[in-house]
């Protein structure tokens, strides 16, 4: 686990899982099959893991996908710089059982409504995994870090959860950009936020960052200013290969997508051509 691969150079790309990718084995695999081959080139920065809750043994299924993208992920990171962020989607249980497990998983997306905790669910996984790495002490590890994320669609709530003290989100989905099918309620272009909406938050939780620098006299201490840094802004909603490179000209960090990579015959054709159109 590391924010490592959050200060890196952007456009970042992020990767969701389809709401019913563990409603059986041959999902799982098909799941798996799929970000097997998005990442092989190393072109995405975070997988989540974003299911239905529906029962009918999706509990254990859901595990079953974690560990094996657990285990995809140390595959990408023995070759040399491929690996990718893990997190999971607004189920802080199972990223405690996949911690006291020794699974590596990085995190966890909280639910917009439930930003406020951010601070509380990141005490509770820290201390969690320092409580393993403590128990494996025959082991040598690295002190780790959790990742945290949430979703917002206005700059309220973004600056909400940039505010949070000790430390915030480190990244955010703010949406929605364009029509999707993930949001079937929104069924025209006026009830979106639209792709300039992430470049604008980013701009002002960034003057606000510099301008408590400015206040504190730049005598804050180097862990105060990674605390206080901005989240890294993914912009999310109906994006594909054609329109990627629009939210990222308006100023945001990377996008985030579903369909486009999941759905798509060639994921790794998908997740080249996204990385090179955001670059143009």
């Amino acid at each position: 686990m590391s924010t490592d691969k959050l200060c890196g150079d952007p456009p970042f790309l992020a990767v969701l899982t389809e709401p019913d990718a563990c409603v059986s084995v041959e999902r799982i695999d098909e799941t798996v099959n799929a970000i097997e081959r998005a990442t092989i080139d190393g072109g995405v920065t975070l997988v989540v893991v974003r299911i239905n809750n529906d029962g009918d043994g999706t509990s254990e299924n859901k595990w079953n996908l974690l560990k094996r993208l657990s285990e995809l992920k140390q595959q990408r990171l023995a070759e040399g710089n491929r690996d990718f962020l893990l997190v999971v989607n607004n189920d802080v249980e199972l990223v405690l059982r996949a911690i006291s497990n020794n699974i590596d998983v990085d995190g966890v997306h909280v639910k917009e409504y439930n930003a406020h905790l951010i601070p509380d669910i990141r005490q509770k996984l820290q201390d969690e995994l320092e409580n393993t790495i403590a128990s494996n002490s025959n082991e040598t590890k690295q002190q780790q870090d959790i990742i945290i994320g949430t979703s917002c669609h206005s700059k309220q709530s973004a600056l909400d959860s940039y505010n949070l003290t000790p430390r915030g989100p480190d990244y955010l989905f703010v949406g929605t950009c364009y029509l999707t099918q993930s949001h079937p309620e929104k069924t025209s272009l006026d009830q979106l936020e639209g792709p300039t909406l992430p470049g604008s938050i980013r701009e002002i939780l960034y003057q606000s960052f510099n301008n408590n620098d400015d206040r504190s006299g730049n005598g804050d201490s180097d862990l105060s200013r990674v605390c206080r840094k901005p989240p890294v802004i993914f912009a999310i909603g109906g994006i594909d290969e054609q329109n990627c490179y629009e939210p990222v000209k308006y100023g945001a960090d990377g996008v985030a997508t579903i369909r486009t990579v999941m759905q798509a015959d060639d994921p790794r054709g998908a997740v080249q051509l996204m990385n090179t159109a955001m670059l143009n």
